[in-house]
């Protein structure tokens, strides 16, 4: 996959280094090569001299890594597959937008749009993700920052095809990936998917909303489903009683909100401190920005005379519409047999991708991003991906080992509010195994030279339960020479 290098340095172990950094301690290359690799056992573990880990030489390693990344994914998918028996049938697509610090100006793909980090005084890229249903990485790409959801999908799934064959896999996606373009691609080829439609079509189907006929899902009797078919095309409408209540709830602190704020703005436009009507129409504006849930439900115009007047009428029609819609989905999928059942859950499993967002963005630290070129840019996010599917494969191991917290001190005054006992994550086991050290052992010889033994301390009690559980044995000493001081 990599040139062959003369030296043990080779790219292949520099990208290892730069993943297991990602894993365990992330920071800068410069961090990485002035102090993080010398902190670490990794140089008898690998072999390779903190001298030959310089910030130059993992800069071009990150210049030749994309080079190898179809060979390193199908590799992935492979050995990953084996390992733990993944299911390829059914993958799972989402984007997400991480921002740039600088002002980028030779990086193409750092570009302003719509940012999930609400960032939007930064450029940006766009990462797509695929994964398994268990969560394990299939493939990523990275877009520029203006790029819209709907345009990456004819180039995923084209591009997973082409690396991974044309199985009739299952594509699930969310509301943003939806156009008559892309439906039109996805119904192509024996192509299956799963899309959560946008809040607009549910217009259409008003009368299947006010019809009896609702079935409580069998574990969560709060969500309540409804399962048709129209034109071969299979939808399910789902209504979430937690969801209307939160919908519900913001829209009506919004129009509480914009219904005061107009109530002043109207007294001063009144009262003569407000007699321009570009001004008027200015604070108009700021107020539809501020209030974007209940601006849709209100008419407001400002009188074009020699004193202006604000006046404003609320659409009630409108606002119930919106109330029988609160706390709605409407799927479709032209994958046939599923019981309402199995449609939410498939679709449900998008909050797996979600999650490997967050570990990417706050564990991984994908952001921000410093990188002055798009190549650096999107190895720094497969060096990301990579990392991911390290995690990943941690928390799968632990999940499989059934690895949980301990309770030391359990309050036998109080046994119900008494701390419970959680599974283990990735970050709560590299954090107790980052404790284990190693030391050298010196001693005098007969010529009065010194003898360095490299040792690995005991684990402690709770290392060495992590440790059992996984199936891990600790060596006592590392494949370093010992040392004549």
């Amino acid at each position: 996959m990599f040139p062959k290098a003369k030296k043990r340095s080779d790219p292949p172990t520099i990208v290892a280094i730069e993943v297991i950094n990602r894993l365990c301690s992330p920071c800068s290359e410069f961090a990485l090569a002035e102090h993080w690799y010398a902190s670490t056992g990794l140089e008898d573990l690998l072999g390779i001299p903190d001298s030959a880990v310089t910030k130059d030489r993992l800069y071009r390693t990150l210049d030749q890594l994309l080079r190898a990344q179809t060979a390193i994914e199908c590799d992935l998918e492979r050995q990953l597959g084996t390992l733990f028996r993944l299911d390829y049938s059914l993958v799972l697509y989402d984007l997400t937008s991480t921002y740039f610090e600088g002002l980028e100006v030779e990086n193409e793909l750092a570009q302003r749009g719509y940012s999930r980090d609400h960032r939007s005084d930064c450029k940006q890229i766009v990462v797509a993700l695929v994964v398994t249903k268990d969560g394990f990485p299939l493939a990523h790409r990275t877009f520029a920052g203006n790029t819209q959801d709907l345009k990456t999908v004819q180039t995923i799934v084209g591009e997973i095809e082409t690396q991974f064959g044309t199985s009739q896999r299952i594509w699930v996606m969310d509301r943003g990936m939806i156009s008559d373009e892309s439906l039109k691609f996805l119904g192509e080829s024996n192509r299956r998917y799963l899309l959560a439609t946008k809040r607009g079509e549910l217009a259409e189907f008003q009368a299947e909303l006010g019809k009896t006929g609702w079935d409580p899902l069998p574990k969560n009797p709060l969500v309540q489903v409804k399962l048709f078919e129209r034109d071969s095309v299979h939808y399910l409408l789902a209504r979430s009683r937690p969801r209307r209540r939160k919908e519900r709830a913001i829209r009506r602190r919004q129009r509480r909100g914009l219904a005061t704020d107009l109530k002043k703005l109207s007294a001063l436009v009144d009262a003569g401190k407000l007699k321009k009507r570009d001004k008027i129409l200015e604070r108009v504006g700021r107020l539809k920005e501020r209030y974007p849930k209940a601006r849709g439900f209100v008419q407001i115009s400002v009188t074009a005379t020699k004193q202006p007047r604000l006046e404003w009428t609320w659409d009630q029609a409108k606002y119930r519409q919106a109330l029988a819609t609160d706390g709605a989905y409407l799927l479709r999928s032209n994958q046939p047999g599923w019981t309402a059942a199995e449609f939410w859950k498939t679709y449900i499993q998008l909050t797996i991708v979600e999650r490997a967002f967050r570990v990417l963005k706050s564990e991984l630290l994908l952001r921000p991003i410093w990188h002055h070129y798009s190549g650096r840019t999107r190895a720094h996010v497969f060096v990301c991906v990579l990392a991911y599917a390290l995690w990943k494969t941690l928390d799968h191991l632990a999940k499989r080992a059934g690895l949980m917290t301990e309770i030391r001190k359990p309050d036998l005054r109080r046994p119900r509010s008494s701390p419970k006992a959680r599974r283990m994550t990735p970050q709560m086991i590299l954090r107790e195994l980052r404790k284990i050290k190693i030391g050298d052992i010196l001693m005098s010889t007969s010529d009065g030279r010194q003898l360095a033994l490299r040792r690995v301390a005991r684990p402690g009690e709770g290392q060495a339960r992590i440790l059992e559980a996984l199936k891990l044995a600790l060596p006592e000493r590392l494949a370093s020479p010992d040392r004549i001081l």
